[in-house]
Parts: structure tokens; sequence; C-alpha cells
């Protein structure tokens, strides 16, 4: 990240740097947060700051991340052209916040409270050696600044004529503070002189939040959910769109920890109104992990939840398997647009549209669910996966996605009755005489399963209490052969993974397909400037080519009653 507006950005930004270090930081025992105000929204803290800028300034995933299209289309963005502005505005008060600025405030024990995400006012406190602390460019540019005293601890301030940005900047002992406020400024530098008064500590939320988290990470967040869903600043540019979801939480603390060979984001959500206690979940779990450990090692993309609903596994397998095609899209926000038109009704090929004969009535166009309803119904199900990865279809140019749907069921499948229900699902959908809808059995060593006899390529096996639908044999496979003892937590009922390394490529190479199936790629914004990069074969492309150190990604969600916890693992290529 060439320019750095905010602290913040810069620590959001290190969080995501792929080169782990050789040795992580030690955490402190004591954290800054004693040291901050109260009503802060979002609190940062990591037991060594430096480290974390040393190793993401020095990472390929920077570099490579700058020259990209996806550095260049957020580079034109509404949040980093008004984030840019209020870096010119904060440099203007005598704080510029780039590179320099930044290298010489990261101490060690860092920390950060954001109190207003619109006019970014924040409080920034770092430990390091007072020396050094008299040696960063406020300091050495303090004549410009007018000079205060609170808890008679000297600070300096400065503040920006035109939109009255302020930039206060102290020294005390081992300590550097900077803020964006005189207020939070006084209220640091009271609380290290010892004088009592309310501290981020003491708050309920964040006292709740950071009990039950455990040891801190290389980084660590907290966040006041219900004051953060209230600025529009955060509902603006929240990239997930899910403020509603986000309502049912009162906090959050999320911790990252790394290590030469992956990532971790360890989260853990505070439900706002929650039962007394977790059920127990040992069969659903043990379900999960019998389903997970299915899951092919070096390809794919899969998600499974525990004790799914019938009906929303009906129409996976009808959307996915019977009938492939697009769900429901996103409902539109902008009214429709009125075509002003010259009065003129229909077209030409109206003229060879029929009107005195009845339509065909062979085919109803949606398959027939009722016997695999019944089937679905028969036995509570405890689990299910999906399971999706892309082939590239030989020497052609084409990739072909392929899709597994895996059920897990408190009881043995009935072979018969299941291959029944499919062919009664499809047979109307395909065929009138029932023609390329016998199941043909096949046996290739450990693997026993049943494919159509016709052009539709799919596939069914049984395993006990697990039901495989498939696509094609090909896909089916491998989820019969792959077998591996995965431990799941009592309580999972989300599990989730990405094989980034396996993907990658093919999915870059059918995205271009889709979009500029007749251009050549154009080698980045570099080769064609002016034109604005396609969003998925350039813009996220280059996002997956800066980030190819990473492996894959998985995802993993505890429901423990009073609190959710998320584990979000990166594995890095050794």
């Amino acid at each position: 990240m060439r320019k750095l507006t905010l602290s913040i950005v810069c620590f959001l930004s290190i969080a995501l740097a792929m080169t782990p270090p050789s040795q992580g930081p030690k955490p402190s025992s004591a954290g800054f947060a004693a040291f901050m105000s109260s009503g802060s929204l979002l609190f940062l803290e990591s037991p060594d700051f430096a480290a974390l800028v040393h190793d993401w300034e020095s990472s390929r995933e920077k570099q490579k991340w700058l020259a990209s299209d996806n550095y260049q289309v957020f580079s034109r963005s509404r949040l980093f052209l008004r984030l840019q502005e209020a870096q010119q505005q904060f440099a203007t008060a005598g704080a510029p916040p780039d590179m320099a600025l930044l290298d010489s405030v990261a101490g060690e024990q860092s920390a950060l409270a954001l109190y207003d995400i619109g006019n970014l006012e924040f409080l920034y406190i770092t430990r390091m050696p007072s020396a050094r602390a008299m040696q960063n460019v406020l300091w050495t540019n303090r004549e410009k600044f007018a000079p205060r005293k609170a808890a008679d601890i000297p600070y300096y301030v400065r503040t920006e004529p035109e939109k009255s940005r302020l930039v206060a900047f102290a020294t005390s002992g081992d300590y550097l503070l900077l803020a964006t406020s005189e207020d939070l400024m006084a209220g640091a530098l009271a609380l290290l002189s010892g004088k009592s008064q309310p501290a981020l500590q003491d708050e309920n939320w964040f006292k709740s939040a950071v009990s039950p988290a455990g040891p801190a990470g290389d980084l660590r967040m907290v966040l006041n959910l219900p004051l953060l869903v209230k600025s529009p600043h955060f509902r603006s540019y929240w990239i997930q769109r899910n403020i509603t979801a986000l309502k049912a939480y009162s906090a959050e603390v999320a911790d990252i920890h790394r290590s030469p060979t992956e990532i971790r984001e360890d989260r853990v959500l505070l439900k706002s109104d929650s039962p007394g206690g977790a059920e127990p979940r040992a069969s659903e779990s043990a379900a999960m992990a019998e389903l997970l450990g299915m899951v092919p090692a070096q390809e794919g993309i899969y998600r499974a939840w525990s004790a799914p609903a019938a009906g929303t596994v009906l129409d996976l397998l009808t959307q996915e398997i019977l009938a492939p095609h697009s769900g429901p899209g996103v409902p539109s926000q902008i009214s429709p647009s009125v075509a002003l038109t010259q009065g003129q009704t229909g077209s030409e090929s109206d003229l060879e549209t029929r009107i005195d004969v009845l339509p065909l009535q062979g085919t109803t166009g949606a398959p027939g669910t009722e016997a695999l309803k019944k089937l679905l119904n028969a036995a509570p199900l405890e689990a299910a996966l999906e399971f999706r990865r892309l082939q590239n279809i030989g020497p052609s140019a084409f990739i072909e996605p392929h899709c597994a749907i895996l059920l897990r069921s408190s009881a043995p499948w009935d072979s018969e009755a299941a291959r029944i229900a499919l062919r009664t699902a499809i047979e109307d959908l395909w065929t009138t005489s029932q023609i390329g809808v016998n199941w043909v059995e096949n046996r290739e060593g450990n693997a026993d399963y049943y494919h159509l006899n016709g052009l539709l390529p799919l596939a069914i096996a049984t395993k006990g209490p697990i039901l495989i639908v498939a696509d094609s044999a090909e896909t089916l496979k491998p989820l019969l052969t792959h077998s591996q003892i995965t431990e799941a937590g009592q309580n999972v009922i989300y599990a989730a993974g990405f094989r980034h390394s396996a993907e990658r490529e093919n999915i870059v190479k059918m995205m271009r397909l889709i979009e500029t199936p007749l251009a050549q790629p154009y080698g980045g914004m570099q080769g064609r400037p002016g034109r604005q990069p396609l969003f998925f074969s350039e813009n996220l492309a280059s996002l997956s080519q800066s980030l190819e150190s990473i492996e894959s990604e998985s995802l993993v969600v505890e429901d423990r009653g009073s609190q959710l916890r998320q584990t979000v693992t990166y594995g890095l290529k050794k």
C-alpha cells in the first residue's frame, strides 16, 4: 500500500500480509485498553506492531498487489478518494499519514481505538524507547505545533484550517501517543498518569467480549457492534452488506495468529439475546466430521452444515444436479427505467408464434420431486455437504464445473428407493419414453455406484447413512475412495473450504471465457490504459495472483449458545 491514509487502514492491511515471521511476537500481559477512553467503536492491539509493518513492507504480496488491476481499481474507488482527501488534510495539519510517519511511530506493543468513522477520530498508543520517540517525524517538527498540557504531561496540537482536522501527539516515558482529538489525548494522558476516569477496559461490552476470547494473537480486533451498525459510514462501506445479521450480536473479538505454515483468525461473536446454554450436538458433529473426511485433499470447494432442512436440500439438488440453473438474483434497489418507443408493440419474430395450436405436453420443464421429497423426509438429516470442482476438458479451451451433494442421515439409506426417487424426478424432465434413465451398476475397486445409461451423466452411491448424488461419475468416485479422520468440535454447525492453489487457474480461465470469449488477455492495466478491468477475469484474478502463496482456506463455525466461534485458517505454501 503506497499511501496509508490512516493507522487503522495500515493495521487491517498488515493483518493480511502473507509473509509469516520466523518467530511471532510475545504478547504483553498489560493491555493498552486501560489507557483508552470509553466509547470506542473498534479497538486494535498488537504486541509487536513494528514487526507487522516490517513483514508487510518486505512481502512479495505487497509488491504484487501494488502492480495489480485490483489495486488500480481500488485506487479509483470512492472510498480510496475520500481517504486520500483526508490524508491531504492530515498532512496539512502536520502529520502526513504515509510510510515515513508509520515507520517512525510503529513501536512494539501498540493499540488503536476508533471513536468516529465519519470524522476519523482515533487514539493511537505505542510503546517505544524514549530516545527513539524523540526521533520520529512529529517530534522533530514540534515547533510547528501548539504546546498544551494535560495531567501535567505536555502534548502538541495542530489544526488544519479548511476541514479542522486536528493532530495531537505526546510522549510520556516509553509511550508515544497520537490522536485526532484533544479530548482523547487528554483522557489518555490522565489514565497514563494514574488518574481515575472511565476507560475502555472497564466497559461491560469490552470485558464480556475479551473474557471468552483467550490469549491475544499477533493482532487483536475488538468490535462494539451495536455502535458500529448505527454508523452510516460503516453501513455504506461494509462490504458484506449483512447489517441485519450483525444486529444479533453485541460484540466481536478477532485474533490473528501467524506461523510459517498458516495464518489463523479466531473470532468470537457474543449474541445479544441467547439461550442459557448450548444444546449438545454430538451426533450432528460426528456426521459433519464424517462428511468432511470424504472431501478429496487436493481439489475442490466445499461447504457443510448440520441439521439441514429437507426443503433446502431438495432445492439444492434440483438447482445444482437435476436441473442446473441460476438461483434468484439479488433484488435491485434501483427503480426500473422507462423505455420510450414510437408506439410499436412486438416484432417480426412474433409472427412465428402459433396461437391456434396447444403447446406440447410431453415435458413439464421441471423435475417431479414428490418421491424425492418423501425420501428426504423419511429420516432426519444430520448433516449435508456440497462439493464443487472445476475440470479442464482435455485440450479444449473450456472449463466444466461439477457438483456433488452428500447427505448424512440418522439411519442407513435405502439405495433402491433413492435411485427410484431420482429417476422419477428426472424422467419427465429429460425423456418421454424412459430412454436413458435406467441405472447401471459400477464397481471400481472400493467404489460402488450407479450411473444413468443415457446422455445425462447423473451418478448416485450410498454408504450406510451417507447418500451421494453427483452430476458425473468422475466427481463421485473421489468422494467414495477418499476417507480420513477429521475432528470436529461438539458444537460445529458449519464448515467450508477452498483449495486456492488447485482451483485458481481454472476459475480465472472460466471467468475469462465468460467475460471475454473472443478477446485475448491484455496483460493488466499497463497494457491497455483507460479501460476498466473486467471484474472477475482481471480485477479479482489479479488479487488471486497477488495471494498465490495461499494454498487453501477453511472456515469452521461453532455455536456455543451465548457465543458463536469462527476459525478461519489460511494454509501457506511450504
